[in-house]
């Protein structure tokens, strides 16, 4: 696959980007980091410090990661126990049944 280069400015900067994603993915990536280095930023952080800026827009956007990676982890053990409890469940029906038809055929 091809790469493109696509430029981006984030407070100010612009950075030249080489990758084979979609531009407007890309720009849409540049503006949430641009918009978590302005949250930072109106939160009262000196403008002029943009690595420091960086670092900590870095850190939230981990943050928010780790947390939405820690739902799913959740969800996924959630899943895998009404699995498990289905064919439990299932197995618990098919016992039944088989119990039920030997009865019914010793009673005939």
């Amino acid at each position: 696959m091809n790469k493109n280069d696509i430029t981006i400015k984030i407070l100010g900067q612009n950075y030249t980007i080489k990758t084979t994603a979609d531009e407007s993915y890309i720009k849409e990536v540049a503006a949430y980091v641009e918009d978590k280095m302005n949250e930072l930023k109106d939160s009262g952080m000196n403008s002029n410090q943009h690595l420091k800026i960086a670092v900590l827009a870095c850190m939230n956007i981990a943050d928010e990661l780790l947390q939405e990676k820690n739902i799913h982890k959740h969800d996924n053990e959630l899943i895998d126990k009404i699995k498990s409890k289905t064919l439990s469940l299932k197995d618990y029906v098919d016992q039944q049944i088989v119990s039920f038809e030997k009865r019914n055929k010793v009673a005939k």
